[in-house]
């Protein structure tokens, strides 16, 4: 019989199997646990944003801390081995702490080869907005079933960029968290035939059944924005004519939330989304939404680019050179680069969902926030064709 293995959550009145928590309920390899959080300052200075993973079933932790400001992002990404330091959520140089759940985060990246680094506390006053539980099945295998919340809040902090600091301050900042669990199928190398399986540095895992074709083209994603007393959070679908559609994953869904719980989340019964999108790419612009919630309110919400995005890519999600999160990549490796996002070339390599600022307007109020489209095939209604890559 093999030794239980105890962590420091086993101490806590919370289990839920005969095991420790050094195991999980399923044996499945890409059962997955993540968080993230995404910081910028809202004169649009400066953004940042980080990623935890933790893979028991592979014994992978890995991370990846993302800086932006307008032209450039640099990434940093660590992976090591799980066992035997499971409690640690420290991956080489980045740091995810809980300091007081749920409220209070903080993430840092210590000096590196890049020559930037940060220390940021994400603190909040609103409840986690927790979704659904999605689940996706494809000819026997389960290739979605998580679940995650969202959290708005705000950031304080500094970042420093080769020798220049940047400070984000509370009242002038804008942030959010995205916690998730359970069984994704993009984890480690993908198989065959997945619609991001374009990294020629990749090798496919052996044995995967080929990813089925892909469909007709989606737009999927996240909105989190925030106007101080409330916040909007949600995911969406829409198809190749711009109309709302069920996820993949689960039901689109999204809630209103009210800062200090003054008020009762409200469900949005009702979610239209028009976009701009540069000509010629992928890339959005802007965005109009149309906002209709469970008390029969409305609310008419605008949203204008700032030159200010992080392509999550750079982290680690869906490949890139040759790295994939969830992947074994030995005791402790660390990569990163800095890139130019006014080169083309540049943009095309890393699309795959863009993390983009925005000021927002609903009426006479002023927010801020974050969106995050991701234009998957041919979308004819905002003209992007099948060609078009970043």
């Amino acid at each position: 019989m093999s030794e239980v293995l105890l962590t420091a959550a086993d101490e806590y009145l919370c289990h839920q199997s005969v095991a420790s928590f050094e195991q999980v309920t399923t044996t499945d390899r890409n059962w997955t646990e993540k968080g993230y959080i995404v910081a910028h300052d809202v004169s649009g200075e400066v953004l940042i944003a980080v990623g935890i993973g933790k893979y028991t079933n592979r014994d992978v932790m890995d991370a990846f801390a993302g800086i932006a400001v307008p032209g450039r992002q640099w990434n940093v990404r660590a992976s090591r081995e799980l066992r035997p330091d499971l409690d640690r959520t420290t991956v080489g140089p980045i740091v995810w702490e809980v300091v007081s759940p749920p409220t209070t985060n903080r993430v840092a990246l210590a000096d590196n080869e890049l020559d930037v680094s940060f220390d940021v506390t994400f603190q909040s006053d609103f409840a986690p907005i927790v979704g659904s539980p999605g689940l996706r099945r494809d000819r026997g295998i389960t290739t979605n079933h998580t679940i995650r919340y969202f959290q708005p809040g705000r950031a304080s902090g500094e970042v420093h960029i080769a020798g220049r600091t940047y400070v984000i301050a509370p009242e002038r900042s804008n942030a959010y968290k995205d916690r998730s669990w359970g069984i994704r199928s993009m984890t480690g190398v993908p198989s065959p035939g997945a619609f991001w399986f374009n990294d020629p540095a990749a090798r496919p895992e052996a044995a995967l059944r080929p990813a089925p074709p892909p469909g007709e083209g989606v737009l999927h994603g996240y909105l989190n924005l925030n106007f101080g007393s409330w916040a909007l959070s949600s995911t969406f679908t829409q198809g190749p004519d711009g109309r709302p559609i069920q996820s993949s994953t689960g039901a689109s869904e999204g809630f209103v939330v009210f800062a200090n719980d003054a008020r009762p989340r409200l469900r949005i019964t009702s979610l239209e989304l028009d976009f701009e999108f540069w000509p010629n790419t992928r890339r959005a612009k802007s965005l109009n939404a149309h906002v209709q919630l469970e008390d029969g309110s409305k609310r008419e919400i605008s949203c204008s680019w700032k030159d200010l995005v992080y392509y999550f890519r750079g982290g680690g999600y869906f490949g890139f050179r040759g790295w994939w999160q969830g992947g074994y990549r030995g005791p402790l490796d660390v990569a990163g680069e800095s890139l130019d996002l006014r080169d083309k070339a540049v943009l095309d390599e890393l699309y795959g969902c863009e993390e983009i600022a925005v000021d927002c307007v609903c009426d006479d109020e002023i927010g801020h926030g974050v969106i995050e489209p991701w234009a998957i095939g041919s979308l004819p209604r905002y003209g992007i064709t099948e060609e078009m890559l970043g």
